[in-house]
C-alpha cells in the first residue's frame, strides 16, 4: 500500500515538472489575449539582442570570403611562375612556392596553379609544382596543389624592370632656378 502511494505521488509530481518545463518554450502559449500581448511587449523590449549575433555573423562572413580570396590570389602560381615554353616553374615561381611551404600560416599552407592553355601544360605544371614542393617539405604532409582558373594580378620580373628604367630614364635630371637679380641702391 505504501509503495503504491509513493509512485502515484512520484507520477504527479514527474507530470508537473514536465508541464511547467513545456511552459518556458519560446513560442508564446495560446493561452489568451493578455498572455500574447506580454510576451510580444517584451520581446519588443529587448528586440536588437537576440538579433544582434546573426547580423554580426552575416556581417564577419563576407570579411572571410575576402580574406579566403585573397590568400587564394596570394597562393596562385600564375602564368608568369612558368617557363613558357617547357612549363617549369622559373626562379620566381620557386620562390614563391618556398615561401608558401615555409612562411605561410600553416592553415593557409595551399598552392594554387593556373591552368594551362591544354591538358599538357597542365600536367607538365603540377607536376613541376609538385617537385618544387616536395624538394621543401621533405618530410610529412605535403600541401594541397588546386587547379584554378583565375590568374594572380601582377606582371614579370623583366616587365617591371623594363618600367623602372624607363620611368628613371625620362625623369630629368634635378636643377636648381637661378637665382633672380636684385639691384641695390646703396641706401
Amino acid at each position: 500500500m505504501r509503495r503504491t502511494i509513493l509512485l502515484a505521488v512520484a507520477t504527479i509530481l514527474s507530470t508537473l515538472a514536465a508541464s511547467s518545463a513545456s511552459a518556458q518554450q519560446a513560442c508564446p502559449p495560446s493561452v489568451g489575449y493578455e498572455t500574447n500581448w506580454k510576451y510580444d511587449y517584451y520581446r519588443n523590449k529587448i528586440w536588437p539582442e537576440p538579433f544582434r549575433a546573426m547580423d554580426t555573423q552575416s556581417v564577419l562572413s563576407y570579411f572571410d570570403t575576402q580574406r579566403d580570396k585573397g590568400w587564394r590570389l596570394n597562393n596562385t602560381l600564375g602564368a608568369s611562375m612558368f617557363n613558357p615554353q617547357t612549363q617549369q616553374l622559373t626562379e620566381s615561381g620557386k620562390a614563391h612556392v618556398r615561401w608558401i611551404t615555409t612562411r605561410a600560416p600553416r592553415d593557409r599552407r595551399v598552392v594554387f596553379v593556373l591552368q594551362g592553355d591544354s591538358q599538357a601544360h597542365t600536367a607538365k605544371r603540377i607536376e613541376s609544382t609538385q617537385l618544387a614542393v616536395s624538394e621543401y617539405v621533405p618530410v610529412g604532409a605535403l600541401p594541397q596543389i588546386y587547379l584554378t582558373d583565375e590568374d594572380a594580378p601582377g606582371s614579370s620580373g623583366a616587365y617591371q624592370t623594363a618600367v623602372h628604367r624607363a620611368i628613371n630614364t625620362s625623369v630629368p635630371s634635378p636643377r636648381l632656378p637661378a637665382a633672380p637679380v636684385t639691384s641695390s641702391s646703396g641706401l
